[in-house]
């Protein structure tokens, strides 16, 4: 076929002349994302009407169409439909986030939350909470701050060459990450006990209280980034092959690395100011994505749909765990994280 080749085996999808291909899609990737997605929307509804508020199915589906009653309507529409969807948007951008710098690392430990991001932005946010009495704005603005500021130093100090390798940033990350880690927890101790209770519960990643604006300013600003990390795809694959052969492409790798950190520290820097660290996703989304499409490569749109069906099954549990008291999403993640590596820790023990 010359404008269309249809192929259902590993590859492909090739759409467009055979010299110029404008499409090229993985059929593996294609039905993972379709399947992810569908889980995910499927624990979504499961969560919309379940929990400790009783709302039926049918009374759910009516709020959600706008003719439910003024219960109904406050518990699906003002409280469970925007903390689920930003589960889904966050899970999705904190996956693409581990994959670019995992990618750029050419490391599956290098995800922001291991390299120092998140901790950078739990500086941030304390010292704006702790020091200076900051209220919610100012904490989201302060964790953003923390965030980039902790990726600029950590790069900086990474930097051999023009370019940050992949083993030495990760040393540098956690070096700055232990860092940071130590002068939270002496700001958590000098501080009021009150004060000290609340930070760290924005510091386990919390979703209550998520309200519409703050979906909506969240949407659009992962939009961006994610753009992004899609006009990012094609050079970084080229990266990862090696960098010299990227140079030798004519390729600007500096250019490529710095735009990417861009990407991924406003995607972890978003999350974190919104809900807090959440650990686990960044890390471990990516690596699941990569095993189940069965490529080494980027792997964005697999790993974006692990992301957010992880994230919204990790809250979905931490709120019916223990419905009087729910758990902050951030613990019920490092949860699965724990059993997930203990599952690879003995898969990779039986191998030969």
């Amino acid at each position: 076929m010359t404008n269309a080749q249809l192929d259902f085996g590993r590859r492909v999808y090739h759409l467009g002349p055979r010299s110029r291909p404008l499409l090229l899609i993985d059929a593996r990737s294609a039905i993972l994302c379709v399947l992810l997605w569908v889980a995910t929307a499927a624990l979504g509804i499961f969560a919309i009407f379940s929990g400790d508020a009783a709302v039926t199915l049918p009374e759910a589906l009516a709020a959600l169409s706008g003719h439910g009653t003024e219960f109904s309507t406050m518990i699906v529409l003002e409280w469970r439909a925007p903390r689920i969807l930003l589960a889904v948007i966050l899970g999705a951008s904190l996956a693409i986030s581990g994959a670019i710098f995992q990618t750029l690392t050419a490391n599956p430990l290098g995800s922001p939350d291991v390299i120092g991001f998140q901790t950078g932005s739990f500086t941030g946010a304390l010292i704006v909470m702790l020091l200076f009495q900051g209220g919610a704005l100012d904490t989201m603005l302060g964790a953003l701050a923390g965030g980039v500021v902790t990726a600029f130093v950590v790069f900086l100090l990474a930097s051999q060459r023009g370019a940050a390798r992949g083993v030495r940033l990760i040393i540098v990350g956690i070096g700055v990450s232990a860092i940071l880690a130590s002068l939270n927890t002496w700001l958590l101790l000098t501080a009021e006990v009150e004060d000290a209770i609340m930070a760290g519960l924005w510091g386990a990643g919390n979703l209550s209280g998520v309200t519409w604006p703050t979906v909506w300013l969240v949407a659009a600003s992962s939009a961006v980034f994610l753009t992004g990390a899609i006009l990012l795809a094609r050079p970084m694959k080229l990266t990862q092959i090696g960098i010299p052969f990227a140079t030798a492409l004519g390729q600007n790798v500096q250019r490529v690395q710095a735009v990417a950190i861009i990407v991924g520290v406003g995607l972890t820097a978003l999350a974190t100011a919104t809900v807090g660290p959440i650990s686990f996703i960044a890390l471990a989304a990516p690596q699941i994505a990569r095993r189940l499409v069965r490529t080494d490569g980027l792997a964005l749109g697999p790993s974006a749909a692990v992301g957010a069906f992880l994230l919204l099954l990790a809250d979905v549990i931490a709120q019916r765990i223990s419905p009087d008291s729910p758990l902050p999403v951030g613990i019920v993640t490092v949860s699965i994280g724990g059993l997930y590596f203990l599952w690879l820790l003995l898969r990779e023990g039986k191998k030969p």
